[in-house]
């Protein structure tokens, strides 16, 4: 049977680019980095598992050769071929997504010796359900499994959100070359409370948000209306038609607001240009809507 190592909740993992990791991670890692077992890197979208085995491989003996990302609902044979006969390392992506013929290929590489990469390989999905349902060959779950690290979600390491977070704002302070903010007790309130449906990519978009509009007040409401939470439950089931399209399209405005805002990094005149609307028009917006999330604070739960 693979064994199993679980990442403590406390250890935080990088994300396009970012990276905090705890010195029980660094054990784990370094530990597993040492042979050359496959490992099985388990966890939600947007945990970090592509950061985990990119650790693996820079802790290796294989670390001065190549790191290989590979999709694998989009690899073909002669590429995948290709990656496993080198002798870097490879990452198979959603590894659960893998076609039959090239799951045959896996199996033939590994007994005719011509596997002579590290691999690791990434799911977000239960693959024992895959095995179940005949879309995965079990004795390739078992090879590609010596190994599992377990990566938890963001909403079970509340604890590390502000460490995360504290550098992400030293990060993208530097990139937009704006100084970097102390945050509010309100804007601590919500990163701590906040359930990060999207993990890592959603706690990055909504940093480089405070960088960009350098508001606090204002960054606040347009993170909260860009929630995935907020998203979802932002039209009530007994509204009219007309009050739902009109409710939808706040919504909309706030995230289209929010995302050019970030893209302009905080550029108020150029995200006016961009939005179409005059500059006066896009302060107007901007205060209306910290007007409305301060008169209805919305309250995230806490998973």
């Amino acid at each position: 049977m693979p064994s199993s190592v679980s990442i403590p909740n406390h250890l935080a993992i990088r994300t396009r680019g970012f990276l905090s990791i705890g010195a029980q991670m660094q054990s784990v890692i370094s530990r597993i980095a040492q042979s050359d077992s496959p490992v099985l890197i388990l966890g939600e979208h947007g945990v970090g598992k592509r950061s985990v085995a990119e650790q693996i491989h820079a802790h290796s003996n294989r670390s001065s050769r190549s790191f290989q990302e590979i999709q694998a609902a989009e690899v073909s044979a002669a590429n995948l071929s290709a990656a496993l006969s080198n002798h870097g390392t490879v990452y198979l992506a959603e590894v659960g997504e893998i076609g039959h013929l090239l799951q045959d290929l896996m199996i033939s590489a590994y007994q005719q010796g011509r596997m002579r990469c590290r691999l690791l390989c990434g799911s977000s999905r239960d693959l024992l359900d895959r095995v179940r349902a005949g879309q995965l060959r079990e004795d390739l779950l078992y090879l590609i499994s010596t190994v599992a690290l377990r990566v938890p979600p963001l909403r079970y390491r509340h604890s590390e959100i502000l460490v995360i977070a504290d550098e992400l704002l030293t990060f993208y302070s530097q990139k937009f070359e704006r100084p970097k903010p102390t945050l509010c007790d309100e804007m601590i309130g919500h990163l701590t409370e906040h359930t990060w449906p999207e993990n890592l990519p959603e706690l990055q978009t909504a940093i480089k948000t405070i960088i960009a509009i350098g508001d606090q007040a204002v960054s606040l409401a347009a993170i909260r209306a860009a929630s995935p939470s907020r998203r979802r439950s932002s039209t009530p089931q007994n509204l009219r038609l007309k009050e739902a399209t009109k409710a939808s399209s706040i919504q909309i405005e706030r995230q289209l607001i929010s995302e050019v805002l970030g893209l302009t990094s905080g550029n108020r005149r150029r995200a006016a240009i961009e939005l179409g609307i005059s500059y006066k028009a896009l302060l107007y917006k901007l205060k209306r809507i910290q007007a409305e999330d301060q008169q209805k604070p919305v309250k995230e739960g806490v998973a």
